[in-house]
């Protein structure tokens, strides 16, 4: 529960973010399937060598990607950007990356719980319905449960008695 409560705190109050990897383009560092988390950073901060992610619009398409900053350039208008490139490809990005489009600075790498990260509201769905059907199926249950009938011989004050003693029993 105290987990779940500092993720919370540092994604709304300090805007940490929590990516999975679904690339090998960072290999060997970050596999396909870790867990990333970023802080958010000001552009000052970074440097050639960090890892950062950002957002690039491809088409109609909005990718967000983790790489690392291979060079800081300035463009013809004056404007810094960065050149970023993953750790496992031949060639740098083939796009700038502005620091309006960084959403922070990676500083921590979980080894394979991206995964389980990335299913997690897939998993609280499926357990909130198993409760639900489970809750659903006890409900119905008692609902159609039939009184057993009743035998010819059975005067009903003597089902009286039986139900005041069963009573007493489940009151304990």
């Amino acid at each position: 529960m105290g987990f779940l409560v500092l993720v919370l705190v540092l994604h709304f109050v300090f805007g940490f973010q929590y990516v999975v990897i679904l690339t090998d383009s960072m290999k060997p560092h970050i596999n396909p399937g870790d867990l990333v988390v970023t802080r958010p950073v000001s552009p000052s901060e970074l440097h050639v060598g960090d890892v950062i992610l950002y957002e690039v619009h491809i088409g109609s398409s909005t990718y967000r990607i983790s790489h690392r900053i291979v060079a800081i350039k300035t463009d013809e208008s004056g404007r810094i950007y960065f050149v970023t490139k993953g750790d496992n490809r031949k060639y740098t990005d083939p796009w700038r990356v502005y620091p309006n489009q960084v959403i922070g600075k990676v500083i921590l790498v979980i080894p394979k719980i991206g995964m389980v990260w990335y299913y997690t509201p897939l998993i609280v769905l499926l357990i909130f319905l198993f409760i639900i059907g489970s809750l659903a199926y006890e409900i119905a249950l008692i609902l159609l449960e039939e009184e057993p009938p009743r035998p010819k011989w059975a005067k009903p004050s003597l089902l009286a008695i039986k139900r005041k003693k069963l009573k007493k029993y489940y009151r304990r």
